[in-house]
C-alpha cells in the first residue's frame, strides 16, 4: 500500500493522532493522575484496616480455650503462636467435604472457606467447636476461617503480639492449658483477637 493510499485512507495517521493526544493529555494532567493513584492507594489501605478493625468494634466477645501446637518454642520474638482445638480438620472430616483416604496433600483444599459452629462449654465462659463445615449454618454461633493444607484450618487468630517480657508466660500458660483468647466475633463469622487472658 503506498503512502498515498495510507494518506486517503487515513487509519494509520488517525490512530497515531489519537495516541498522540492521549500522551499529550496524560502529560498536561500527570499531578493530577498521580494524585489521584496515590488517594486509591490509601483508600485500599483504609479499607483492608477497616475491614480488618469491624470485628473489633461490632463483634461478641468470646472465650476460647487455647491449646499447645508444635514448634514447642511458641514464643516468636514479639508475637505467640495460638492454636485452638477448631484448628485442625476433625475426624469426622468436613461437611460438604469427601476426604479420599489415600490423599496426603490439599488437593485444590487450600484456601478453601469454612465455618466452624460454636458451642457454650459447661463452665458458661467458654466456647468450643461443633461441627466444621463448607457452608455457613442456618443459626447460632459461628467463626469463619479458611484451609490452609491437608489437615489445618486459619481464622486469623493464630498470632498475638505482646509486650516486651510478657511471652515467655504466655508460653508457659499455653503448655499447662491455662490460657484462653479472647476475641471479638461478627455475626458474619469474621473473628479478631482482642487479648490473651491467663487462668
Amino acid at each position: 500500500m503506498s503512502e498515498a493510499t495510507l494518506g486517503r485512507t487515513g487509519r494509520p495517521g488517525a490512530a497515531q493522532a489519537r495516541l498522540d493526544g492521549a500522551v499529550a493529555w496524560l502529560s498536561d494532567r500527570e499531578g493530577v493522575v498521580l494524585a489521584v493513584a496515590a488517594g486509591l492507594q490509601v483508600i485500599v489501605l483504609v479499607a483492608m484496616i477497616v475491614l480488618r478493625a469491624l470485628p473489633l468494634l461490632f463483634g461478641d466477645p468470646l472465650l476460647i480455650r487455647v491449646i499447645p501446637v508444635d514448634p514447642r518454642d511458641l514464643f516468636r520474638g514479639d508475637y505467640v503462636v495460638l492454636s485452638y482445638a477448631f484448628s485442625q480438620v476433625p475426624a469426622a472430616g468436613i461437611d460438604g467435604l469427601t476426604r479420599e483416604p489415600a490423599a496426603g496433600r490439599a488437593h485444590g483444599w487450600e484456601g478453601r472457606t469454612v465455618y466452624v459452629s460454636l458451642a457454650p462449654e459447661p463452665d458458661g465462659r467458654h466456647w468450643r467447636a461443633e461441627t466444621v463445615s463448607l457452608h455457613p449454618p442456618a443459626g447460632g454461633r459461628y467463626i469463619r476461617g479458611r484451609m490452609a493444607g491437608y489437615n489445618r484450618l486459619e481464622f486469623g487468630i493464630e498470632a498475638f503480639y505482646v509486650q516486651e517480657g510478657k511471652g515467655r508466660e504466655y508460653e508457659r500458660a499455653v503448655r499447662d492449658r491455662r490460657l484462653s483468647a479472647e476475641i471479638a466475633l461478627t455475626s458474619s463469622g469474621h473473628a479478631a483477637l482482642r487479648g490473651l487472658r491467663v487462668e
